[in-house]
């Protein structure tokens, strides 16, 4: 089941839980933007994060953005999620060739830095944009989001995130979890799970294994100690079709346009969430322009 996100709330009524299998919208995106190996863990575990907190704190229609900057050679990772399952993302360098340490495995926190901050902006209808931030602690991901609703949203909590490669680099399974204690929670249940978290599979060894969310939760919690509340079907939110980056050309000066037809016959945007290239032709351009044009008249003529 790829891409299938459940939530759950333990029989003792002490926590709410997330699981997520996100294979295929990780795969996706690291195939749509040419990640490097690195790159490609980076972007998967932000996706993942990201996700797990939107169905953790959005509703309806709000959605939010969440930006890394760690100041690590990476550059930002910026990702996007709402309420409904849909996620997309990106870092500034894709390509980034990562170093391993000395088990092997690859230098995350070094590549995304730990000397900046994670940004978390929520967005609903009618309203202001909410701005939360917090310190960077590992440049790990989870660590990082993990530690920014704690003194975000001031609830404890703790997030895990993976993303496993096969010999050639590519995505071959990713997963994460969430959970969060509710307000009834006493301090033996919250150091209960401390114990769990300790006595766990690591996440790595689990997604390597396949583990399915259900899987994954109950090595957390044991077998029959959770109730399902729902399931949802998670996938990188759709590219915008091409006549919406008309609309965008089309809210620029008439002399940006006509530099493009003059100097290039064309333009070319790439989309930079989804990697997907849209060029626009010398008389589409044309057109975008004339467009420009008439309305310019008609605001000079009412002012």
């Amino acid at each position: 089941m790829n891409n299938q996100l459940i939530k759950v709330i333990t029989k003792d009524d002490a926590f709410r839980a997330f699981a997520l299998n996100g294979t295929n919208l990780v795969s996706q995106a690291c195939q749509a933007h040419e990640t490097s190996r690195i790159a490609s863990v980076i972007l998967g575990r932000a996706l993942l994060a990201t996700e797990l907190l939107a169905q953790a704190t959005l509703k309806g229609e709000e959605r939010l953005n969440a930006k890394i900057a760690g100041r690590g050679p990476i550059g930002n990772v910026v990702t996007e999620a709402d309420a409904k399952g849909s996620v997309r993302g990106y870092v500034t360098n894709a390509q980034l060739e990562g170093t391993l340490d000395e088990h092997q495995q690859l230098q995350i926190g070094t590549a995304v830095g730990h000397n900046g901050f994670l940004q978390i902006t929520k967005f609903a209808p009618y309203s202001d944009p909410y701005i939360g931030q917090s310190q960077l602690v590992s440049g790990e991901i989870g660590d990082d989001f993990t530690y920014y609703l704690a003194q975000s949203e001031q609830i404890p909590s703790v997030i895990g995130v993976g993303v496993h490669l096969d010999k050639q680099g590519l995505v071959d399974m990713a997963s994460g979890f969430l959970i969060q204690a509710l307000p009834g929670a006493t301090d033996d249940q919250l150091s209960d799970l401390e114990d769990k978290l300790k006595a766990m599979t690591p996440l790595n060894k689990l997604i390597s294994q396949g583990s399915e969310p259900k899987a994954i939760l109950n090595n957390i919690f044991g077998e029959n100690s959770f109730t399902e509340l729902a399931d949802l079907n998670v996938g990188l939110a759709a590219e915008p079709p091409k006549e919406e980056y008309a609309k965008m050309l089309a809210t620029l000066p008439a002399t940006e346009v006509q530099a493009m037809i003059d100097e290039d016959g064309g333009a070319e945007i790439i989309g930079k969430f989804s990697g997907k290239r849209h060029y626009f032709e010398q008389n589409e351009l044309e057109t975008i322009l004339a467009d420009i044009l008439a309305r310019d008249l008609d605001e000079d003529k009412d002012s």
